[in-house]
């Protein structure tokens, strides 16, 4: 039977594809931030495929035309992703992303496919064996890709439309709000969401330092305080990078760190 033919959820729990899918279109109303939107794609990638990792990348508008450079937005793994950025900006992601095909390396291990020997040898030696890239197409090109890395050689069960639609509601974000000129106002998107995306690990890691979380526990903790705060990822991380500059000391002093004080309930006899 044809990939396109079989079940998106062969081999993988129903209620997980499901639920995960659900969790990146929830991401995507009531006022979209992308980069929070990119790391949900991320998490939930991760997880259908049980994967070593899960890489949103995207091609930089900004590059001279003829040339290529992806920059990794969104990145998630259950174990210390330690291995080259590399892995994830060149070979299969690179390729999926200019041609807007999807790049597969069903074991890397493998002599019968020479392609991309370079990045074969570093996802080798950081004990990857499979690999897939999801395209994600803009307007009338392909924009980026969404990387997923395992550690084992790819399995045919491995619920690969659901990479895909998971790479389609990406593209989806990144264009929405695109009207007159869709070409110009998705590279606006693009670069913001690189600014945006910069903007956010540098509030995390200032997070993690001042109340001594790991990153991934910072990043969660900034979502929670955010949605608190009643403002997007971006807008919460923003603040906390303006709270540095007037505070450079001790940044917490602004309140960034912690939810806004409640209102004092009435007293009933009030």
């Amino acid at each position: 039977m044809s990939e396109q033919g079989r079940d998106i959820t062969a081999g993988t729990d129903l209620e997980q594809v499901s639920t995960a899918i659900a969790a990146v279109t929830s991401s995507m109303v009531h006022g979209v931030d992308l980069p929070t939107v990119l790391q949900t794609v991320a998490d939930q990638a991760c997880g259908c495929f049980e994967a070593y990792s899960a890489v949103v990348v995207l091609l930089d508008p900004r590059q001279i035309a003829g040339t290529a450079a992806l920059h990794i937005v969104a990145e998630s793994s259950p174990h210390t992703v330690d291995s080259s950025p590399l892995i994830n900006t060149v070979g299969p992601a690179l390729d999926s992303a200019r041609t807007g095909a999807v790049a597969l390396v069903a074991d890397l291990s493998s002599n019968d496919d020479t392609r991309w020997p370079q990045y074969r040898r570093r996802a080798l030696d950081a004990g990857l064996r499979g690999v897939r890239a999801f395209p994600v197409i803009g307007v009338a090109a392909g924009i980026g890709s969404i990387v997923i890395h395992t550690k084992q050689p790819w399995r045919p069960d491995h619920p690969n439309q659901a990479g895909q639609v998971f790479a389609d509601l990406t593209a989806l974000a990144l264009s929405a709000g695109s009207k007159s000129n869709r070409d110009a106002a998705l590279d606006d998107t693009i670069d913001s969401v690189l600014e945006g995306t910069t903007i956010i690990a540098t509030a995390t890691g200032m997070l993690a330092q001042a109340r001594g979380l790991d990153l991934d526990t910072a990043r969660l903790t900034l979502i929670r305080l955010a949605r608190a705060h009643g403002v997007t990822s971006t807008a919460h991380a923003r603040e906390i990078l303006a709270a540095q500059r007037r505070y450079p000391t001790d940044p917490g002093k602004a309140g960034v760190f912690d939810p806004p004080d409640l209102p004092r309930p009435p007293r009933i006899d009030e």
